[in-house]
């Protein structure tokens, strides 16, 4: 039985699917060596739980006061912020040319972390009213079935049955990819069938709590891109990594807090939209100035190469 979120049964369904798919696909693209290879750098991944467990929630919350908006889209906006581990971080790696083993082990610690770090921050910093809605116990047991178990059961399979990961992993990533589309879709038609008003939620958001929410994404990624040290892929796996929240923690944690507040329920998809976006362009961005430098690099070499 799953735990009533207070929204629709379709889109609740949608939102468990859409984890299980999700963490269970990520799974199958871990192996314990490459979680575990990065922990040698231990300054750089402790900046990283430093930058990501609290100084992002800081700035989240140093914003959201500054700028006018409603108190439930406010905690819309803070409960992303607090949600760390996003799975697209090690893509983006790839896409920027970084360190991509950095971003496959941050993106699988800080998931399970925001398992038990996300409720605990937000039972310090949302109004009360809104925290005296939510059983984090709850939630935190629903994350843990929803989150951990089918990643640890994908990085199994992929440990003891790598042969069933390979057949299985395309497969698992389009289901997954799938699966927020159907979210997506049964929202709007939950907007179309009149039981909550999109356009009106949309308004109710307002261009100030978009402007909120482009902020803490850029303060995240000059926080991870200046703290991360001197090395130009760490420095942006960590900036990359840092913008992109936890999507899945986010949707859950935001359904049980805000059930009653649509437009708090939108800014969480606004910044999801607002983050893949920026950091996405940004990555590319960086994977192309990458590129050159390396033709450059091997262009001077076969230079030297050649005899005078």
């Amino acid at each position: 039985m799953l735990p009533d979120v207070g929204l629709t049964l379709p889109l609740e369904i949608s939102i468990y699917l859409f984890l299980v798919l999700t963490m269970f696909s990520m799974g199958l693209a871990l192996t314990t060596r490459r979680i575990v290879e990065p922990l040698h750098q231990r300054r750089l991944v402790g900046i990283a739980f430093l930058i990501n467990l609290l100084l992002i929630p800081v700035a989240a919350i140093l914003i959201v006061r500054l700028l006018p908006m409603e108190p439930a889209v406010a905690a819309g906006i803070l409960i992303v912020a607090c949600a760390p581990g996003s799975t697209i971080g090690p893509k983006l790696a790839e896409f920027a040319k970084g360190n991509i083993s950095l971003a496959i082990s941050l993106m699988f610690f800080l998931s399970v972390l925001a398992i038990f770090t996300t409720p605990a921050t937000l039972t310090l910093i949302l109004p009360g009213a809104i925290v005296e809605r939510v059983d984090f116990v709850d939630v935190m047991t629903t994350l843990t079935i929803f989150i951990m178990v089918p990643m640890m059961a994908g990085l199994a399979i992929n440990t003891w049955a790598e042969t069933v990961a390979d057949k299985i992993r395309k497969g698992a990533f389009l289901l997954s990819n799938l699966s927020i589309v159907l979210v997506g879709i049964i929202f709007i038609t939950v907007q179309i069938t009149g039981e909550v008003r999109f356009y009106d939620m949309f308004l109710n958001v307002g261009i100030t709590a978009v402007l909120a929410v482009l902020l803490i994404v850029a303060a995240s990624m000059l926080m991870g891109y200046f703290l991360a040290g001197p090395d130009r892929g760490d420095r942006q796996v960590l900036a990359t990594s840092s913008a992109n929240r936890n999507l899945g923690v986010s949707l859950l944690v935001g359904a049980s807090a805000l059930a009653a507040y649509g437009e708090a329920f939108i800014i969480i998809i606004v910044y999801a939209i607002v983050q893949t976006i920026v950091s996405g362009v940004i990555a590319v961005k960086w994977g192309r100035i990458e590129k050159k430098r390396r033709r450059k690099q091997e262009a001077a070499g076969q230079t030297q190469d050649v005899p005078t």
